[in-house]
């Protein structure tokens, strides 16, 4: 049978799973169990973070107005000399908890799928990233200038910096702009199936400098965006489940051929529908120097089932020729002598 059986893909696996009664994901089951300190600090973090938007917005109403505790956390309060500590952790929370919300929302667009479909999850998820970003930098000069640094004057000079450092990060800007053009041309996205370098697996994200990919046994391959040149988008192409059938030399070619015609092959597209067009007998593709006949058959289906249409035909041919009284491979005894 074809090589290229022994490979498998992620996705049947579940499926299999699933059929099995068995959760297609116990790994993660396992660590969100073992991980309550995890819920635990969750769950606080948001408690105190509702806390501190509580005392913002009513705390005027049982805390007297010149307490200094109130007037440094609310940073919109005007107080010449808050408490520097208290105005940090109150500058922190309010920005993060801003841009945690911003994200919230934008990771619920990446489940509309009237929307990922027109502009893209990669799209989606950079605007994730584009808002975490920002948040950290404004955190930055919002606690610089809570420290009373002149953030106007740093900003001049991080302006002659940047001219600077730009002459040492070249392939810096090489990976975002190739980042940029991957997400605005849409060469693939997340989710897509594609082949790097011989390297297929499925996208998992696209960063502004670089991108992950997994392939079926879960290894992760980190690529710069830069050094992406010859890749192959499988996902949105019908793919060529092969399948050859070595018969054995002994067995008449036109009983074999007379087997293939009567079989109807076509009918597994209704015991699998994954089957698109096909199955296909293409005629005999090799005669080896043993004089075993290899007959080819293709089927087209989609990428991620490839693999698994492959050991279909190859389960369902193998069948239909034992059935038949026809013998596959060669003799027994046959093998060369080294």
């Amino acid at each position: 049978m074809g090589a290229q059986g022994v490979q498998f893909d992620k996705t049947e696996l579940q499926r299999l799973m699933q059929e099995q009664g068995v959760d297609p994901t116990p790994e993660e089951a396992e660590q969100e169990q073992a991980s309550p300190r995890k819920k635990a600090l969750h769950i606080l973090s948001i408690a105190a973070v509702a806390v501190y938007f509580v005392l913002l917005a009513f705390g005027k109403y049982f805390i007297p107005a010149d307490n200094e505790i109130l007037l440094s956390l609310d940073v919109f309060s005007g107080a010449e000399n808050p408490n520097r500590l208290i105005r940090i952790v109150s500058l922190a929370v309010l920005t993060l908890s801003v841009s945690s919300i911003i994200r919230f929302f934008i990771g619920r667009l990446a489940h509309n799928k009237t929307l990922t479909k027109r502009t893209g999850v990669a799209v989606i998820e950079l605007l994730g990233n584009f808002v975490k970003y920002v948040a950290v930098i404004v955190l930055v000069f919002l606690i610089l200038s809570a420290l009373g640094v002149n953030t106007a004057e740093l900003l001049a000079g991080l302006g002659i910096l940047s001219l600077v450092l730009g002459l040492g990060v070249t392939s810096l800007v090489e990976d975002v702009v190739a980042g940029i053009f991957i997400i605005g041309e849409r060469l693939f996205d997340v989710g897509d199936i594609v082949v790097v370098d011989d390297f297929r697996g499925t996208v998992l994200s696209i960063g502004i400098r670089s991108t992950q990919i997994e392939d079926d046994g879960g290894d992760i391959m980190i690529m710069r965006n830069s050094t992406i040149e010859n890749l192959v988008n499988m996902t949105n192409r019908s793919s060529y489940a092969i399948c050859d059938i070595p018969i054995n030399p002994l067995e008449s070619f036109a009983h074999v051929e007379e087997v293939i015609n009567g079989a109807h092959l076509e009918k597994l597209r209704e015991r699998y529908p994954e089957i698109e067009k096909g199955p296909f007998y293409l005629g005999l593709s090799e005669i080896n120097g043993k004089g075993v006949q290899v007959v080819t058959f293709v089927a087209i289906c989609q990428e991620h089932t490839k693999y698994w249409i492959q050991r279909i035909m190859n389960r369902e041919l193998k069948l239909l020729f034992e059935s038949n009284g026809i013998k596959l491979g060669e003799e027994p005894g046959d093998d060369d002598d080294d």
